[in-house]
């Protein structure tokens, strides 16, 4: 015996044998390998990011959307679902041509639009002049000629086919065509009116130029930009509108960054990093301005140019774009591919004193710059909107390894998609976008960001009605499914049954047959379908989909006849899909819709009477029972139920009963 008993402590322990395939890891589609990667941190349990924030000249719209929210996905997804400390860094660009321009232009259009006293010939005649001016500036010949007296044959000779034959020729074309109209008709409506009466008032004047702007900016600038000297002008318009990007990221529910940069408070040190590129072989000065030497860099020492798009290198247009509208006019460069790192100032926009003369950071620099100064020679993730790819974000690699003399800065670099609109390709220069304001006004911030984990985040999107309605549809599928739940975990709670089933006998029975054994079971395997999902370069539409599988399932068991269920496998199903939405960012998930707790106990109580009394009032009538016994329920109703919850009902002899709460 004791022999025995000796042998089965002795006995050898077993590791436990598992029938599963391997768990995955995580992996992230990379825009450096073109591929997804396996993601392994620099230091384990914690990511370095760096996030392209905003160039803040304008209103924010759904195309900033698609890259901020996306990539908020992504973060949340990896800090509160992998569990990694993200340190995330993003920059405010407050310093470039397009906020030069904007600030410039409304300033002079304000400027002229304070001095108007009357709608007069003199006020219509310099609209005539901005809007001539603006037809050679913009279109080619055929159409710059053609003036105002065949301007109306012009439009008849604009189908819709014609405007397509242009915009496949310049993009931009509609938008062009769009502000010149717009100023033709506002200049005829003006002489007609001035003809007749002899001038307008000035909030006539007001309409005419304001029906002009586009074409009057152009030609403010032209006029009397170089002639801008208060630096106040080029602080105060992104100062503004890097205030409302943010409420707008605040209204979309993204989180703010761990560290936030700004492109004005880094200048010493953008100067000191063009200093340090050139000390490196990899740039040069001329004319006041510093250039990016490609083919000094390119090839060299193990470096590589274009690592994101080596198919756009040597594209000019984009080239071009990259380098501003007023950074394209400068000259100087050895390449065409050769890019500027500081640009010389011409009269009329911002300067700071350098060591090649007075200037300003050219646009790629400051990213690789306030980048460089937070997370150092290497970073985890970098990451921004597709349309950054080439090159700006090739322009940043390659400038932080020419400071670094590295050959990997980043390790990751994540695009989100572009979005469309309703099959179109969104874009601010087309005025075909739509801002977040005015998709808020629309949508809730819920329902946009449902919208957007319905959709891999580096694939393109197309927003449009249908896809939302999808979105709402969901949201409404979740709202119900937590509903439901809460409804029956407050009746098994009210009515003490704990969920177990009462038989003939006065026994209990308990809940775990067949039904709840295949609930859990299939529960299991989505979890591991949504870790699966989410493993796979952070696929939301994929763990989407099975999180909404799981609250179908679960439906049909609350609903499927069963008087009773198993309240403890509802309330554990509905916590894991409350916490999935959770590290979404889909706020609100299975919490009760009326406010604190206190209130929301308050009236589920009350709910729970009402329905009981309903269930009451439909049983006497299905047996057909007298008045005595509606009105002894609701004597019963009012004396034993609701005064527990203090709630009064008092008799009133010829009248109503009078209803009060009591506290």
């Amino acid at each position: 015996m004791a022999t025995d008993t000796l042998s089965s402590r002795n006995a050898e322990w077993q590791n436990p044998a598992t029938n599963s395939k391997p768990r995955p890891t995580l992996k992230l589609y990379n825009s450096l390998t073109k591929n997804k990667s396996e993601f392994v941190s620099k230091r384990p349990g914690h990511i370095s990011w760096y996030n392209c924030g905003p160039t803040v000249y304008d209103a924010a719209h759904m195309g900033h959307a698609r890259t901020y929210l996306s990539m908020d996905i992504i973060r949340r997804v990896l800090q509160s679902y992998f569990g990694y400390n993200v340190q995330f860094v993003q920059n405010v660009t407050d310093i470039d041509d397009k906020i030069i321009l904007r600030a410039r232009q409304e300033h002079l259009f304000q400027e002229m639009r304070k001095s108007i006293q009357k709608m007069d010939t003199a006020l219509i005649a310099e609209v005539e002049v901005a809007w001539e001016m603006y037809l050679k500036s913009k279109f080619d010949k055929p159409i710059a000629e053609k003036g105002k007296a065949s301007w109306r044959s012009l439009m008849k000779e604009m189908t819709p086919e014609a405007i397509e034959t242009h915009v496949a020729k310049d993009e931009k074309f509609k938008m062009k065509l769009n502000a010149a109209n717009a100023a033709y008709y506002a200049i005829e409506e003006a002489v007609t009116y001035v003809n007749v009466e002899g001038s307008g008032s000035v909030e006539q004047g007001y309409t005419l130029v304001d029906k002009a702007k586009d074409v009057l900016c152009e030609y403010l600038d032209k006029e009397k930009g170089s002639q801008m000297q208060d630096p106040a002008v080029y602080r105060e318009l992104p100062a503004y509108w890097e205030d409302m990007y943010f409420k707008d990221m605040k209204a979309l529910n993204v989180l703010p960054p761990s560290i936030k940069t700004r492109v004005s408070e880094y200048v010493p040190e953008i100067i000191a990093y063009v200093e340090k590129i050139i000390a490196n072989g990899y740039a040069y000065a001329a004319d006041g301005s510093v250039y990016f030497d490609t083919a000094s860099f390119d090839g060299q020492k193990g470096h590589c140019y274009a690592k994101i798009e080596p198919w756009s290198k040597g594209n000019e247009a984009l080239i071009e774009d990259g380098e501003g509208s007023l950074g394209a006019k400068l000259k100087g460069k050895r390449s065409p591919n050769d890019f500027a790192l500081w640009k010389a100032s011409k009269p009329g926009e911002p300067v700071w004193d350098s060591p090649w003369g007075k200037g300003r950071p050219g646009w790629h620099i400051e990213c690789s710059v306030m980048a460089s100064a937070v997370l150092g020679d290497n970073m985890d993730i970098h990451s921004g909107g597709i349309d950054l790819a080439f090159p700006h974000h090739d322009n940043e690699l390659a400038q932080a390894e020419a400071y670094f003399d590295c050959h990997q800065w980043v390790n990751y670099f994540l695009h989100a998609g572009h979005l469309h609109v309703e099959g179109q390709k969104m874009s601010k220069s087309l005025k075909n976008f739509i801002t977040i304001q005015e998709a808020l006004k629309e949508y809730s911030a819920r329902q946009l960001r449902i919208f957007f984990l319905l959709h891999q985040w580096n694939a393109r999107m197309d927003y449009k009605k249908s896809s939302m309605h999808e979105a709402i549809q969901m949201e409404t599928t979740i709202k119900n499914f937590f509903d439901l739940v809460n409804a029956l975990t407050d009746r098994v709670t009210s009515d003490g049954s704990r969920g177990a089933t009462t038989l003939q006998d006065g026994t209990l029975s308990h809940r775990i047959r067949d039904t709840e054994k295949e609930l859990l079971k299939y529960f299991h395997d989505r979890m591991d379908a949504t870790h699966e999902a989410l493993c796979d370069s952070i696929n939301t539409a994929g763990a989407m989909s099975e999180i909404m599988a799981l609250i179908n399932q679960t439906n049909k068991y609350m609903t499927g006849g069963a008087s009773v269920v198993n309240v403890d496998i509802l309330q554990d199903v509905s916590s894991w899909v409350s916490r999935m939405l959770d590290v979404f960012g889909v706020e609100m998930a299975g919490q009760r819709a009326t406010g604190d707790d206190s209130q929301g106990e308050f009236l589920m109580q009350c709910i729970r009477q009402l329905s009981s009394f309903r269930d009451q009032v439909r049983q006497l009538a299905l047996d057909k029972k007298g008045a005595k016994e509606y009105l002894s329920l609701c004597d019963e109703l009012r004396d034993t139920h609701l005064v527990p919850l203090g709630i009064i009902l008092d008799d009133q002899k010829g009248m109503r009963h009078l209803g009060n709460l009591i506290f």
